[in-house]
């Protein structure tokens, strides 16, 4: 089994009708059936059994299978652990009622302040299953076909507009409304059981992608008396056998502040998908990376142009990255323990959103010969502090409705242009219309590609009706500027 996120969130207080105390009994010809009202309460779930044996024949857990978007992370399955392997042609859509407890009121994905999604006491919405199959581990799987296992996955639709913002908690719940069949043909009846996916620590939660990273690690200068929090993506190479023999291209991605304050190492990478994104398996796929993202207890740069020390901290922690001297693998992971990570120096880059996008353009600029290129979103600076920027490449993306970072670039224009900079800056907006659904936008590539193939090493677009909020759910979607960001090598 995979390792699990297990958040620290209350128990769903309040399911869907009374859960009592029951008793499961086996019936006859090997059918089980639940015995009285037969109600049997989430918390007597397997992963509450510390011997690691079922209880009872049946259900034995239920998890939230989650994947962060630009919306922030959204519920889109359920896993129902068995006991046993499943028959998954017993299985049809309407073998469970599925529900998702909604947000609590007033939680914004990344806002300072924000109310804890997970602290509300609403009953959970019911969801429609969109396709249903069995696996053998908790987790989504991209074809939808069953494989031999005892986990049944219950799968709801994916919005294809994944800016669309969260409703989401942490908390689920399922009944099995039908009987189903285990490989080995005994029937679990149908039964009135509510099962959450609340647990000992916490709610019981698989995050795609999210889950393979490795948080809470320190970058500390002694000599200065600091320290950094960050978390880091390792790549599925570097895991395998001879993995530290190999260099890997780096990118830092700074999130924005709403992440900083009370914020923890699992907000950088869930509240939305800055840094995740990076991360996902399709993207690795074809552009394997280290990811870094930084964990920051303040803002780092205000409207003031004024910044903390953990800007020059950051660039020393991608600095110390450089120095291929990193081996600091979970000691408890075997394909982690005692691997030196190797970082192209020619492959370093830097993204980020609004504070992390302005800290991304200070690195860039104050530090000209360390990063290949930066993809900046919605950030912006004082352009007398850009001028380092100028024989750098970068893509800036912004919204028409964005009336800090947009007007701010455009003052850094000239600036660059006097400095010996090739900008190109279209007159016309891009279409946000284009990046949504994922598998359509080809139209939207060939208008990226050619402003990138006008040969300036300083690229400024913005899309028309798009204010800054919108900018982080949407503009890291765009495959093209993603696609760029890894295709630009240092001299």
């Amino acid at each position: 089994m995979p390792n699990l996120t297990r958040r620290g969130f209350i128990k769903i207080s309040s399911m869907a009708g009374a859960v009592l105390a029951g008793i499961i009994a086996v019936g006859q010809a090997g059918k089980v059936q639940a015995a009285g009202n037969g109600l049997t309460a989430a918390s007597s779930a397997m992963e509450d059994n510390n011997s690691g044996v079922p209880k009872t024949p049946g259900i034995q857990a239920v998890y939230a299978l989650c994947e962060v978007t630009g919306g922030g992370q959204k519920v889109y399955g359920i896993a129902v652990k068995y006991d046993t392997v499943i028959d998954p042609a017993s299985l049809a859509l309407d073998t469970y009622n599925a529900g998702v407890v909604p947000a609590a009121k007033g939680f914004m994905p990344g806002m300072p302040q924000s109310a804890d999604k997970n602290s509300g006491s609403e009953a959970p919405v019911t969801r429609l299953v969109a396709t249903i199959y069995t696996n053998a581990a908790p987790a989504l799987l991209s074809n939808q076909q069953s494989v031999a296992g005892q986990y049944v996955i219950a799968e709801f639709a994916h919005d294809p507009d994944l800016s669309i913002p969260t409703t989401d908690s942490d908390k689920v719940a399922i009944t099995q409304s039908k009987d189903i069949k285990t490989a080995e043909g005994a029937v679990y009846a149908a039964n009135n059981t509510v099962w959450d996916n609340a647990g000992r620590r916490g709610n019981n939660v698989v995050i795609r992608g999210v889950d393979d990273w490795e948080q809470n690690h320190w970058w500390w200068d002694d000599a200065r008396a600091t320290t950094l929090e960050y978390s880091i993506y390792l790549p599925k190479s570097f895991l395998a056998a001879g993995g530290e023999n190999k260099e890997y291209p780096l990118v830092i991605a700074i999130t924005h502040s709403g992440t900083s304050y009370d914020g923890t190492c699992a907000e950088t990478l869930t509240e939305q998908c800055i840094a995740s994104i990076w991360g996902m398996p399709e993207q690795q796929a074809e552009h394997e990376c280290v990811v870094i993202t930084p964990r920051y207890e303040r803002t780092t740069m205000n409207d003031y142009w004024e910044h903390t020390y953990d800007v020059e901290n950051t660039y020393r922690l991608v600095e110390s990255m450089l120095k291929n001297t990193w081996n600091f693998g979970n000691p408890n992971l075997e394909d982690r323990r005692d691997k030196v990570l190797k970082i192209d120096p020619k492959r370093v880059y830097c993204t980020g959103w609004s504070m992390g996008a302005m800290t991304s353009l200070w690195m860039m600029a104050k530090h000209p010969d360390t990063f290949a290129a930066g993809l900046i979103i919605a950030g912006q600076q004082r352009p007398a502090d850009m001028v380092g920027l100028a024989k750098q490449k970068a893509l800036i993306i912004t919204g028409s409705k964005d009336d800090k970072a947009t007007p701010w670039n455009e003052k850094c224009v000239p600036v660059w242009e006097q400095a010996g900079a090739k900008v190109t800056r279209p007159a016309n907006y891009l279409d946000p219309a284009l990046i949504f659904p994922l598998d359509n936008q080809k139209q939207l590539t060939e208008q990226v590609n050619g402003y990138l193939a006008e040969g300036g090493n300083i690229t400024f677009l913005t899309f028309e009706g798009i204010d800054h909020m919108a900018s982080a759910r949407k503009f890291f979607y765009i495959k093209a500027a993603r696609d760029w960001l890894f295709n630009q090598v240092k001299a």
